[in-house]
């Protein structure tokens, strides 16, 4: 990898080693980086017109690199059994229903300049009406609208003071680079493995205390029987 950096470097008497380096660092940090983004735009140009050798280098990493030269986008996914990355329920769900709200808006031809605006109310609203679950209070909404923008899924907006706790969003479209097509009915797999844990839950919850000592007691008399038996 050396010698196809220092290749990389003689046909960009502009960047340095290190340029290349911070190239790959903010890459892995964000995950997706966007050329219309000001902070990003002069990494964004360096991945792009290196293509080659930063494929190469993320693939030694086990990541896949992503580029969309029309909507102005690259970034990095991980390969094969990494490709699913572990998040918790709620996390996922409304991830899921971003994607939902996406392809609404691209049917609909409201995506401006790739991104499909919504607000955290609406989001909340599709949830509900897809989950039928309880909704992420204030606090943990922020923490997971904090976790995509970070890695890139989402722009994050300024609310209005009349409105404040109603969070303006853009959905950028690497949200169908990280939810796959079938992305509605891992939404249903994933309400239906809660739903069977809470029946599960309720179940144990009305077992009499009585009952479920006795069974313990009773597996317990069965272990000793076999014992005694061997």
């Amino acid at each position: 990898m050396l010698g196809d950096l220092q290749k990389a470097l003689s046909r960009n008497e502009k960047s340095t080693e290190a340029d290349f380096v911070r190239a790959a660092n903010l890459l892995l940090t964000n995950q997706f980086l966007y050329a219309d983004r000001p902070a990003q735009r002069d990494i964004y140009f360096i991945i792009s017109q290196n293509m080659e050798y930063f494929r190469n280098l993320f693939a030694a990493l086990g990541w896949s690199l992503v580029y969309q030269p029309d909507e102005a986008y690259l970034g990095v996914l991980p390969q094969g059994e990494e490709r699913v990355m572990r998040m918790k329920l709620d996390e996922s769900l409304l991830m899921l229903c971003m994607r939902q709200i996406y392809e609404q808006k691209l049917e609909n031809f409201e995506v401006e300049s790739g991104k499909a605006y919504t607000t955290s109310d609406d989001l909340l609203s599709t949830y509900v009406s897809l989950t039928g679950k309880e909704i992420p209070n204030e606090t943990r909404l922020k923490e997971i609208l904090s976790l995509f923008a970070r890695h890139g899924l989402i722009e994050r907006g300024k609310a209005n003071e009349t409105d404040p706790k109603n969070i303006p969003i853009g959905i950028y479209p690497t949200i169908r680079q990280v939810v796959v097509e079938d992305y509605i009915r891992q939404l249903e797999a994933l309400c239906d493995i809660e739903s069977s844990d809470a029946a599960l839950m309720d179940e144990m919850a009305e077992t009499p205390v009585e009952q479920i000592e006795e069974s313990v007691e009773e597996k317990g008399a069965l272990e000793e029987s076999d014992d005694e038996t061997a």
